[in-house]
C-alpha cells in the first residue's frame, strides 16, 4: 500500500501496520506562523478509512505516536485522547510500539490500547514470522529467526533535481534484505550459539504516516538505521510513494552524482 504509507499483513487475521504519527507536530509549524489545523482527528479518520477499505480490524502503530520526545503536555493528552477515541470506533485491536518520541506515552494511552516496548512484537504468519518494531532500538533477540522485518523511524527522502535546477523531494519506501548471519552475530555480540537460517531477512522501512512531518536524505540513512547497517546494498531497493521503483541502494551514490 505504497500511496497510503501502510502495510497490510494477511496472517490468521488482517493487520494494518503504520508508523510515525507524530501527534502535536503541527505545534512546531504554528509557532513558525503556519496555519495548520489539529491533526489528531484527521489522521485517525484516514486510518479508519484504510481499515474500512481493507476490511481490517487490527491496527499496529510502530512508534512515534506523539512528537515531543521526552515529555508530554496537556495538549498531547488531548490529541492522544481524540486520536484513540476515534480509532476505537472501527478497530477492535490497537497495538502501539514505543518509539524514540514516545516518552511519557504509557500514562496517556487509554486502557483498550496494547502497549509494546521498543523491541516490538513478532507476528506469526503462515509464510514466516514478521518482526514489527520502530527502528531506533534493536528488536527482540528472537527476531533473528524472522523472515521479515517492518520498521518506520527513518522518514527517508530522496531529492531529484533536473537540469534547470528544479527539485522534487519525495518520501521513499526502502525494501530489501539484510545479512541474517552478520546481523545475528553483531546484534547478540557474538554470543549466539543456536542455528540461524542462511536465508537473508527481508525488510521494509515505511515512510511516516503523517505526511506533514519532515525527513532526512537517504544518503544519511545508513548511519541512522539499525537495519540498514546490515543491508545487502544491491538487494535493497527504493520506491517512490506511488510505487514507482527508483533504484537500488548500491546505485544511489551514482544517481546523486548525475544530478
Amino acid at each position: 500500500m505504497f500511496k497510503e504509507h501502510a502495510v497490510l499483513l494477511n496472517c490468521k487475521r488482517k493487520i494494518l501496520v503504520i508508523s510515525d504519527i507524530h501527534l502535536g507536530y503541527e505545534v512546531e509549524l504554528i509557532k513558525k506562523g503556519a496555519n495548520v489545523p489539529e491533526r489528531a482527528s484527521i489522521l485517525a479518520q484516514e486510518i479508519i478509512n484504510l481499515g474500512k477499505k481493507t476490511n481490517t480490524k487490527t491496527l499496529y502503530i510502530l512508534g512515534d505516536v506523539k512528537h515531543k520526545i521526552a515529555t508530554a503536555s496537556n495538549f498531547d493528552l488531548y490529541q492522544i485522547t481524540v486520536f484513540f477515541e476515534k480509532l476505537k470506533k472501527w478497530f477492535s485491536e490497537v497495538n502501539v510500539t514505543l518509539g524514540n518520541h514516545d516518552g511519557g506515552l504509557k500514562k496517556l494511552l487509554p486502557s483498550n490500547v496494547t502497549l509494546t516496548g521498543s523491541r516490538g512484537a513478532i507476528i506469526k504468519c503462515k509464510y514466516g514470522d514478521i518482526s514489527l518494531f520502530h527502528g531506533h532500538a534493536f528488536p527482540q533477540p528472537e527476531s533473528i529467526h524472522s523472515k521479515y522485518m517492518i520498521t518506520g523511524h527513518g522518514h527517508y527522502l530522496i531529492e531529484l533535481k533536473d537540469t534547470t535546477g528544479l527539485k522534487l523531494t519525495e518520501p521513499v519506501w526502502i525494501v530489501g534484505e539484510i545479512d541474517r548471519e552478520k546481523f545475528s552475530k553483531i546484534f547478540l555480540k557474538n554470543k549466539f550459539k543456536g542455528n540461524v537460517s542462511k536465508e537473508n531477512i527481508k525488510f521494509v522501512i515505511t515512510p511516516p504516516f503523517n505526511r506533514i512531518v519532515g525527513g532526512i536524505s537517504v544518503n544519511k540513512a545508513v548511519e541512522n538505521s539499525i537495519i540498514l547497517r546490515y543491508m545487502i546494498d544491491e538487494k535493497t531497493k527504493l520506491f517512490l510513494e506511488d510505487g514507482t521503483y527508483l533504484t537500488t541502494f548500491s546505485s544511489i551514490v551514482k544517481l546523486n552524482q548525475m544530478q
